[in-house]
């Protein structure tokens, strides 16, 4: 039997149980650039210049560390691949992270492969036809990015150049996810270091280079970030094919990888073992509380970590803002008209503060869940048939998401403006800026609040928490180019919360969402506490 048979039955499963995490994803991702190309003539209205306008935006090194390098960004097609491109292909490259993970080693974990693998199917059939479901998916990106893209009335090559531009990243990370889920051996950790450190960590490389500006010494690292490679295609701007062979070959050498390690590998296992515990665990880890911790302590130290610096790295390039906005009056118009503020330094602060909000919430959602993991892999099920309540195990997550977010929201507020603090000798801006996060606290216990409402009592629809954030992050970085109601985009958790300092502190907003949040997460524990586990 060939190690490829039944392959077409893996991915007709892989494709039947994951059809709407694509389908949303794609439709998500795609609709940026049309909708983004619709608003272009009310930034730049017909008959004016648009070099001064964009002019400033082109050369400023905030906004280039935030959107990428910018091109022939005079062009309606330059300008919308700009603003919005580079944020797709991010986002696509998560994607395909969590689309190969969610289908090998979470279908592993849960035991479903193990079913599988006791039929006629060869030992890389699962592997395969997980690959075939990611690179069908980003594939349909490509096409359906381009058709909308051209229906909206933007060149065809560029469009075309576009959608491959974006979905070569979610190859990319396809194949890293790939390797990562032979690597370790649950979903977890290969998530952590897919996302956390290589797309993460790219990111956080491309910021530095990209806003050094392309004249920088070290520019040309560019073309050693992955991430980046989408945006050098530079799509409706003297488009340069060549550059898709850069991901392409990338990602056929990580697949080749993922299926040399899977044969090296057993099941269930990963290629890196986890390390042999203690004989004897010390008195204060007894218990669910102590369990929850020795879980969850190595995912809470790496967001902390990975956030602070994220925060820190962004501060340090809006840092240059000042200057950028002395030698370029215009820009302070042109982010008012993207809904912004003329302040250009406070505006980008509280933009980003809200931003890295959203992260923070993913944070706590991930945490949260692996309350349900352990009920799914019968380990709750096992706890509560000691002495253990469902309070305290409920509580020992719940407790931990809680408190390691909000450190961990209110440690961005602290270390974003710690070098312009530095660089103007103006300390306060630690305390101005941490007042921002401490504003916003409600929102981020909010989702919190639904997750566990969601745990509680619906957890087969848990998920609908990411719709949440999705919606949150839409809100708080693209809204602002459409012509929604203003009532639509407040609907998301930190809507109605005042965004200190541009807004004054509403206490009312404050104390209601903190009610609201507290009541959710009351509820949702009741629910745990009633339902059957597992449920």
């Amino acid at each position: 039997m060939s190690t490829l048979t039944g392959t077409r039955a893996t991915l007709r499963l892989a494709l039947r149980r994951n059809w709407l995490f694509w389908a949303l994803w794609i439709l998500g991702l795609a609709s940026l650039m049309p909708l983004t190309s619709t608003q272009y003539e009310t930034i730049i209205p017909p008959g004016t210049d648009p070099r001064a306008t964009l002019e400033p935006l082109r050369t400023n090194p905030s906004m280039l560390a935030l959107l990428g390098p910018a091109f022939d960004i005079y062009t309606k097609g330059g300008f919308v691949f700009w603003r919005v491109g580079g944020f797709a292909s991010m986002f696509a490259g998560m994607m395909g992270g969590f689309g190969i993970i969610r289908a090998t080693r979470a279908e592993e974990e849960e035991g479903r492969l193990e079913l599988l693998r006791s039929g006629a199917i060869g030992r890389h059939a699962p592997l395969a036809g997980a690959l075939l479901l990611c690179t069908l998916g980003c594939l349909l990106l490509a096409v359906v990015t381009a058709a909308w893209a051209v229906a909206a009335g933007l060149p065809l090559a560029g469009s075309v150049a576009a959608g491959a531009a974006i979905a070569v990243e979610g190859l990319v990370f396809v194949g890293i996810g790939a390797v990562c889920a032979q690597v370790f051996e649950n979903s977890r950790s290969a998530r952590a270091w897919t996302l956390g450190l290589f797309w993460g960590g790219m990111f956080l490389l491309r910021m530095v280079v990209d806003g050094a500006g392309p004249d920088a010494s070290y520019a040309t690292l560019r073309w050693a970030i992955p991430l980046e490679w989408g945006m050098l295609v530079r799509p409706f701007s003297d488009e340069r094919w060549w550059v898709l062979l850069l991901p392409l070959t990338l990602s056929v050498l990580l697949v080749a990888l993922a299926f040399r390690l899977e044969s090296a590998r057993d099941h269930l296992a990963g290629l890196r073992q986890s390390a042999p515990g203690r004989a004897e665990a010390p008195g204060w880890m007894n218990g669910a509380w102590g369990l929850a911790w020795r879980l969850q302590r190595g995912a809470l130290l790496g967001w902390l970590v990975g956030v602070v610096v994220c925060s820190a790295g962004i501060g340090s390039i809006m840092s240059q803002m000042d200057k950028s906005l002395t030698a370029n009056p215009q820009l302070g118009e042109m982010l008012q008209k993207m809904g912004g503020s003329a302040n250009l330094q406070l505006s980008f602060y509280v933009a980003m503060i809200a931003i890295m909000g959203t992260v923070v919430a993913i944070m706590a959602a991930s945490l949260l869940a692996r309350l349900r993991t352990e009920e799914t892999r019968g380990h709750a099920e096992q706890l509560l048939a000691t002495a253990t309540s469902r309070w305290s195990l409920a509580l020992s997550h719940l407790v931990l998401a809680l408190v390691g977010s909000c450190v961990a929201f209110l440690a961005v507020g602290a270390s974003m403006p710690l070098a312009q603090a530095q660089h103007q000798g103006e300390w306060s801006l630690v305390g101005q800026y941490l007042r921002t996060s401490a504003g916003l606290l409600p929102g981020l216990v909010l989702v919190i609040g639904i997750a566990m409402l969601l745990i509680g009592w619906l957890p087969r629809l848990g998920s609908l928490v990411w719709l949440v954030l999705g919606w949150t992050m839409f809100c708080t970085w693209f809204a602002v180019l459409f012509d929604l109601p203003d009532w639509l985009v407040r609907l998301q958790p930190w809507g109605h919360l005042a965004h200190l300092p541009r807004d004054p502190m509403d206490w009312t907003a404050f104390a209601v969402e903190s009610a609201l949040a507290v009541v959710l997460l009351l509820l949702g524990l009741v629910g745990y506490r009633r339902r059957g586990i597992p449920a």
